[in-house]
């Protein structure tokens, strides 16, 4: 098949084209905001562009079967501070990959959502489950996700939409998340600031892991919305607990939390096991998946 990752160079797309890659042409579009990641890169076919920029989108996926949107604002502390750069970046740079999926006729557009921040707080979310975003980061993304129901409506273009859990693992030197700074701050003997009490829960999944399940759906040609998760949540305090084993100099300080934050976030991830036929055990151990991530700073 032939694919074209859109934000290719960023955290998830280079581990993503790595496994692609594998058996598949793969190429990348990307606005070089972030370059770390060029040097991993072998062999490399990749094209400068925005998605905000239609024509470029249009000229670099023509004869393409499949293409997997990355590019998009993600933070959702960002989001609440520049509205406007979601909007523009989920909203109508989608908008556009969509218009180049009319134009070029792809076979199958798979679009990165959220799962956290489009459930907001709750206890068990599949992906039924209403959607109560508390930052705009999570409202773009869902608005993004209805206004692809619509646009490819009737079309041919099958339609995947994956709805992340928090992902973590290697090539993530310009993430700021929390088990990415802890490691880079543990590594430089640099103090962690946790937002709230550390009882904040979330569902981590590892990169690894989610790029396999992209490669799977891929294959299947599957459509719809899932939860792209574990399907475990763990709290803050047990993260910091793992890296605290990792470096027992490790110093961390908690402060006041942010809003628009969710603070207890839990996961169904049934539907994915069932259609891609997957095992709970197919999941990489949070433990096992933070010490392969701190490892891999280490060597970087």
């Amino acid at each position: 098949m032939k694919i074209a990752i859109l934000g290719g160079l960023g955290f998830i797309g280079t581990n993503l084209y790595k496994e692609l890659s594998r058996s598949n042409k793969v190429i990348i579009l990307d606005n070089f905001e972030i370059k770390n990641n060029l040097k991993y890169h072998k062999n490399l076919r990749i094209y400068k562009s925005d998605i905000l920029k239609l024509n470029t989108i249009i000229k670099h996926t023509k004869n393409i079967d499949i293409i997997i949107n990355l590019a998009a604002q993600t933070g959702v502390l960002e989001s609440n501070l520049l509205p406007e750069k979601s909007i523009n970046l989920n909203i109508l740079g989608t908008l556009n990959v969509l218009k180049a999926c009319k134009v070029n006729k792809i076979k199958h557009f798979i679009n990165a959502s959220t799962a956290g921040a489009i459930y907001g707080n709750t206890n068990f979310a599949n992906e039924n489950s209403p959607s109560k975003p508390l930052s705009f980061y999570g409202l773009t993304k869902k608005f993004s996700e209805d206004q692809i129901k619509i646009f490819l409506n009737k079309s041919k273009i099958k339609n995947t939409n994956l709805r992340f859990s928090n992902v973590y693992g290697p090539y993530s030197f310009h993430k700021t998340s929390l088990i990415h700074n802890s490691i880079k701050n543990s590594i430089k003997n640099k103090i962690q600031f946790i937002f709230g009490n550390g009882a904040q829960t979330r569902d981590f999944i590892y990169v690894k892991d989610l790029v396999k399940i992209i490669s799977i759906i891929c294959k299947k040609k599957l459509s719809g919305t899932f939860n792209i998760a574990s399907g475990k949540s763990h709290n803050v305090n047990y993260i910091l607990k793992i890296i605290s084993k990792k470096n027992k100099r490790f110093s961390f300080k908690k402060i006041a939390r942010k809003s628009g934050e969710v603070e207890k976030i839990k996961l169904n991830n049934s539907k994915l096991l069932k259609k891609l036929k997957l095992k709970k055990s197919f999941f990489t151990n949070l433990d096992q998946g933070i010490i392969e991530t701190y490892q891999w700073y280490n060597k970087s």
